[in-house]
């Protein structure tokens, strides 16, 4: 009996978390930043808030028996444009969750953001552009003060 019930748990476990991968090309496969045509805008800013919508307001998107979780919605001061017209203040809108490429910014230094723009002109990020700042097209356009974390603001809550 214990045989068959500990097959179907190993089934589960293997089979489960593989709807919430995130993958991404090499950063050496995919074009500069700055020239792909899914980076609508890019900027170096300081990150202002950070908030998580109320879950009844913004409902979780389900795909294939997988419900996401909500987005964050980050708001920064731009300090430095380098692709596209951003404005001074930008709301950036990320998954919550790194298994559904979302990315987490620091308030402690400056970041480098690059952001896909959705039919209603809202930013998004996601980690597949993210991770790339520091591959070699893309270092130069940041400077020592910027940085990248990945840590969830809300882990202590």
């Amino acid at each position: 009996m214990l045989k068959p019930l500990a097959a179907l748990a190993a089934l589960a476990a293997v089979s489960a978390p593989a709807a919430l991968a995130c993958s991404c090309l090499p950063c050496d496969s995919q074009p500069p930043l700055l020239e792909s045509e899914y980076t609508a805008g890019a900027f170096v800013g300081e990150l202002i808030s950070v908030r998580k919508p109320a879950t009844g307001n913004f409902p979780a998107e389900t795909e294939g028996g997988f419900e996401y979780p909500p987005q964050l919605v980050y708001l920064f001061k731009v300090t430095r444009s380098l692709k596209g017209d951003m404005p001074k203040y930008v709301m950036v809108r990320s998954a919550s969750n790194s298994a559904a490429c979302g990315v987490t910014f620091s308030f402690e230094g400056l970041n480098a953001v690059a952001v896909s723009q959705d039919e209603d002109g809202r930013y998004h990020a996601g980690s597949c552009s993210q991770m790339c700042w520091g591959a070699e097209p893309n270092r130069s356009l940041i400077t020592e003060d910027t940085m990248q974390t990945w840590a969830d603001p809300f882990a202590g809550e």
